[in-house]
């Protein structure tokens, strides 16, 4: 009887604790389960608690968000849902990671103005601050830019626009006379105004070449790069308490279309004209990657679907060169999805994250084609593909590669959205210069028998390396007596002719590109101003030169 007992007993045990095992694995299965939800829900309360934000101020999304700030707040500032704070007061913001139990995770909104000119009002750089991050903003009140009223200037002949006040700084576009332009500013030497044109594009242009109805001098001086709120800034992010792949901590950045944004994450200058992800790696490392568009640390470019990191010492500023650019692996890709449920009215334009991670194959090595004639009106495709480039293209002069289709009397490339090229052997060369400013492009090649296709090999998807640098021009005089020589490189993208003008002599001389730089020597020459202009409008002032009293 009791040995019946204690059977029973332990069976009663057992079944206890597999009940408790059950119900435990249940409860932990169900929390984060809830995570999904409390995602959704927090980016749907963005609309109404943020929706509209003013430039140069942040937004506290949703529960919870931390903030300090440079001078004394009320109990109650910036403690809940829908609150708002001026952007030069705040010295930092953390935001919670996803706690389903507290119901909590943390989002911030940030609408930056960075190096939007005040001339362009309305427009601001987006910030999504989300989960398990921080960031401290490194402008100090007393260095934020007061805002300024502009005034319109008018070009009294054609103009260059040039990146810096100086004539030593690139060209970045030219105006013809009589062109009404924005100023917002100008330089301590009061011989320069910054102005916008093109409706986005922001640049300098001497005072000298410019009248205007209003007063200059009363524009401020905005000689250096101007450092607005949260412009320059320092991250982190990490991962704590539960989570899941619908709950990321980053922080997501989108500048307007077509303005060219700055910024300065973690101590390195970022550029970009797209919708960038930063993150801070448990590696120590410092993470960037592209979502659409393009980004841009230093000569490096960041194509949409790729990304870089590199390493950061102990006061959070990155301090070693990023690594290569790769493709944004699936699993990153897959938790970026959840950026394409934030509302619109928080973003510039919608968020849309690829699918797919860029697939990058080895460059195989070339086969030689086959001598096999054809005799039956097709081509052997079986083996027929792209072998090179497979992993990226220069910006300009690329040979392409492909294995044979026999039986092929001639085949054809093609790079997308841009040209085609016959060829009789299994590579060709092909300038891509002039393609525009892609930092991805794609390619095929179509095998042909008597002119008509017979078989084509996938298309190759490849990032390609960064812009050139850019034109310049520059003269003295020699070698000889009376003469003078004219430099030029780079002529920009979509030219195909350059023309140098010499004043005094009445002279325009144009030169067929390529070659894209060059050297030309002219005689007769005593004194003179002149300009190097590419075919594509834009053009290089050459000062004043004297090579002989007269």
């Amino acid at each position: 009887m009791q040995r019946r007992y204690m059977t029973v007993l332990c069976l009663l045990v057992t079944l206890m604790v597999l009940a408790f095992s059950t119900q435990r694995g249940f409860t932990q299965d169900s929390s984060t389960a809830n995570c999904p939800t409390l995602v959704q829900q927090a980016l749907q309360a963005l609309g109404p608690n943020c929706g509209g934000l003013g430039r140069n101020t942040a937004c506290y999304g949703y529960n919870k968000v931390a903030a300090t700030f440079s001078q004394a707040v009320a109990d109650d500032y910036f403690t809940k849902p829908s609150d708002q704070a001026g952007l030069s007061s705040v010295a930092s913001l953390s935001t919670s990671p996803l706690d389903t139990q507290l119901n909590e995770w943390g989002v911030a909104v940030m609408s930056v103005q960075a190096n939007i000119p005040d001339s362009l009002p309305g427009q601001s750089v987006r910030f999504i601050l989300l989960g398990n991050s921080e960031m401290q903003n490194d402008v100090a009140p007393p260095d934020t830019q007061a805002a300024s009223q502009p005034i319109t200037v008018t070009t009294t002949t054609g103009s260059n626009i040039r990146s810096a006040p100086t004539r030593n700084a690139n060209v970045l576009g030219s105006v013809p006379a009589n062109t009404e332009l924005t100023a917002d500013g100008i330089s301590d030497d009061q011989q320069w105004v910054r102005v916008v044109f093109n409706e986005a594009a922001v640049g300098w242009i001497s005072r000298a070449l410019v009248t205007s109805g209003s007063d200059i001098d009363s524009l401020p001086v905005v000689n250096d790069v101007p450092q607005t709120p949260m412009q320059a800034f320092r991250l982190k992010t990490g991962v704590a308490g539960l989570t899941c792949a619908d709950a990321p901590s980053l922080l997501m950045v989108q500048g307007p279309k077509n303005v060219q944004i700055q910024i300065t994450a973690n101590g390195v200058d970022v550029q970009l004209g797209s919708t960038l992800v930063l993150q801070t790696t448990d590696k120590n490392k410092f993470q960037i990657a592209t979502i659409d568009g393009t980004g841009r640390v230093g000569n490096l470019v960041i194509p949409a679907g790729f990304m870089t990191e590199a390493p950061m010492g102990d006061d959070g500023n990155v301090n070693g060169r990023f690594g290569a650019v790769l493709p944004i692996p699936k699993s990153e890709l897959d938790k970026l999805q959840v950026l394409e449920n934030i509302p619109p009215d928080i973003l510039n334009y919608e968020v849309n994250v690829p699918n797919n991670a860029v697939v990058i194959a080895p460059r195989p090595t070339p086969v030689p084609t086959s001598a096999t004639p054809n005799t039956t009106g097709s081509a052997d495709c079986a083996n027929f593909k792209a072998t090179s480039p497979l992993d990226g293209l220069n910006y300009g002069v690329n040979t392409f590669y492909w294995d044979p289709a026999p039986g092929a009397t001639s085949y054809r490339l093609n790079v997308v959205g841009f040209g085609t090229k016959d060829s009789s052997s299994t590579n060709t060369t092909f300038d891509l210069f002039d393609a525009g400013q892609q930092f991805q492009m794609s390619w095929f090649v179509q095998a042909l028998v008597n002119g008509q296709v017979s078989c084509t090999t996938p298309t190759v998807t490849v990032p390609r390396e960064a812009l050139p640098p850019p034109f310049s021009a520059s003269w003295q005089c020699g070698p000889g007596k009376d003469e003078v020589t004219v430099n030029y490189q780079n002529v920009p993208p979509g030219s195909n002719a350059v023309a140098i003008e010499i004043y005094t002599l009445e002279l325009r001389q144009e030169y067929p590109v390529p070659p894209r730089s060059g050297s030309k020597t002219f005689g007769n020459f005593t004194r003179s101003g002149g300009r190097v202009v590419a075919s594509n409008g834009q053009s290089i002032d050459l000062p004043n030169l004297t090579c002989r009293a007269g």
